[in-house]
This record gives structure tokens, sequence and C-alpha cells, in this order.
């Protein structure tokens, strides 16, 4: 059966396992490096310099910035922010917040 026609006729549900559930340690990893580096990348503010592709595309700095205006540089930077506390949280949540967490086995 498509995808598509399980939007409109849904399978049905089941009780998931506990196994099933269980978090997994490169899942964990993953998920804490995306939210340190991507929540880096936001909260330096890279995605706001003006570089040599605006100057290609004709973008004046004064268009540029208003583009991006404060309260879109100061949201997308306080959610980098958000993001590094999730990845540190996210990181030592099984050797330092929760040492009795179980891992699912491969």
């Amino acid at each position: 059966m498509s995808n598509i026609i399980d939007v409109f006729n849904p399978r049905p549900n089941r009780e998931l396992s506990e196994q099933e559930t269980m978090d997994c340690l490169p899942c964990q990893v993953m998920s804490s490096f995306f939210a340190l580096g991507f929540g880096g990348y936001l909260a330096t503010g890279q995605p706001f310099k003006y570089t040599d592709k605006e100057r290609g595309q004709g973008i004046t700095l004064a268009e540029f910035e208003k583009r991006n205006p404060l309260w879109w540089k100061y949201s997308l930077r306080g959610f980098g922010s958000v993001l590094i506390a999730f990845g540190i949280v996210r990181g030592t949540e099984g050797w330092i917040w929760n040492k009795d967490k179980k891992y699912k086995k491969f």
C-alpha cells in the first residue's frame, strides 16, 4: 500500500514495545552534534554575513540589512543558543543526568 493511501486510510494503531522506543547511543550522539553545530552556526551570526555572493548579485549593504532586520537576527541567534544548550543536555544525558539510562542494543 502506498504512503498516499495511508493518509486517507491509516493503518490501525498498535502498542510499541519498550525495545522499539528505547534511545540509541548513535542517535544521541548525532542529535547532540547536530544541535551543537547548527546552533553554533546560528549563534555566531554566520547566516547574516555580507559576502561576495551578495555583492555579485547586486545587493547593496543597505538592502542586505533591510532584508535581515535586527529582530530576525536576534531571534535566530537566540534559537542558536537554545540549540547549543539542547546539544549539551542531550550529549550529557546518559552519563551525567540519567546514569541508569538503558540504550537499544544492535
